[in-house]
């Protein structure tokens, strides 16, 4: 008989970012993010045991249709999961998934969704098992299973902030799973917007996954490294003290430092767009001007995420009215906030 699961679960955005990965999809530094409400990926699946499977089978859909190419994504993951839980060979999924936003272009689609999928997953595991963990565990346990199909997908099962990756400066970091950080972080923070201007839908012409295999050579991969440690070390006591002066600071040097490594990687390549650099540059000159506690960051990709507290939203959509009226008249604009817990049964 079929059962149904749905979970929905959100993307984050990066302040550290991650980039380069070693074996087994561990990091090759810590990575702190905010998770994001509005920018999120809602996965059911249907799904019942079959005593005639002796591996998991799956069809997968996005927003109804069939996507022989994400199946072949995620028959690895799978696989994992069945040395991991062997019960999931005799299980048959129907999946399907939808996000809220943008696939593939740059606002890291893989996070939710892989994080979608593993709280599903682990809930499946648990009506096999006939278990009910406490909830501590279970998200632990779902972050680690989203790390093996997206690394920063770890992040995305917490709510706020989370952190990934084993650091000496953070009790409890792990390179296997990420750990909650919301109550580690000022409220001015909490109250973040993440004004996200799209300046392109198309899919990136360069997967994160590739970005992260070229890191493997990388010219400037160690002194990545270390600075990535300096900026994690740095940005845990500046989001406990609601230091706007510091976040802003390691939040640019790191989202500009990600596209300098995939510019000077080889083969090179350049996501940003012309406009991604305009927008960059009037939100420099407003924030020069204005003095208000505004910055910006940037994933994999060429939109730019404008951050800034709650507080002062009034101003920021005046300026922007203003200054980029383009992307607030046509819509371009996805205006998000950080999210709170991923949803079962919704």
């Amino acid at each position: 008989m079929n059962k149904k699961i749905n979970w929905e679960a959100a993307s984050n955005i990066a302040i550290v970012k991650y980039w380069g990965k070693r074996a087994h999809q561990l990091p090759i530094n810590p990575s702190l993010s905010f998770t994001l409400s509005t920018c999120k990926t809602k996965t059911s699946i249907d799904w019942e045991q079959r005593s005639e499977l002796d591996h998991l089978a799956f069809e997968f859909f996005y927003d109804g249709q069939r996507k022989p190419r994400f199946e072949y994504k995620l028959k690895s993951f799978f696989s994992q999961l069945e040395t991991l839980y062997p019960e999931f060979k005799s299980v048959y999924l129907n999946i399907d998934s939808i996000n809220s936003f943008p696939h593939s272009a740059g606002i890291a689609s893989s996070a939710s969704s892989m994080a979608a999928l593993s709280l599903c997953m682990m809930t499946i595991q648990n009506e096999i098992k006939g278990v009910v963990m406490p909830q501590e565990e279970f998200l632990n346990k779902a972050s680690y299973l989203a790390r093996l199909g997206s690394g920063s997908a770890c992040r995305s099962v917490y709510p706020i902030a989370a952190a990934w990756g084993e650091s000496l400066n953070l009790p409890g970091s792990s390179d296997e799973y990420a750990i909650p950080m919301a109550d580690s972080i000022h409220e001015d923070f909490k109250s973040i917007q993440d004004y996200i201007f799209i300046v392109s839908r198309a899919e990136k012409k360069v997967s994160s996954s590739a970005g992260h295999q070229l890191m493997e050579r990388h010219p400037y991969r160690e002194a990545r490294i270390q600075q990535a440690q300096d900026h994690f070390n740095k940005l845990v006591p500046v989001l406990k003290t609601g230091d706007w002066t510091g976040f802003s600071k390691i939040c640019e040097t790191e989202a500009l430092s990600l596209h300098g490594l995939m510019m000077s990687s080889y083969p090179s390549y350049i996501l940003l767009e012309p406009e991604s650099i305009h927008i960059i540059n009037e939100i420099k000159l407003f924030q020069q001007e204005s003095k208000l506690p505004i910055t910006f960051t940037i994933d994999a990709g060429p939109n730019i995420h404008l951050l800034f507290p709650q507080r002062i939203q009034e101003e920021v959509d005046s300026w922007i009215q203003q200054s980029l009226s383009k992307y607030w008249d046509e819509e371009q604009i996805i205006f998000d906030d950080l999210g709170i817990d991923s949803k079962p049964g919704v």
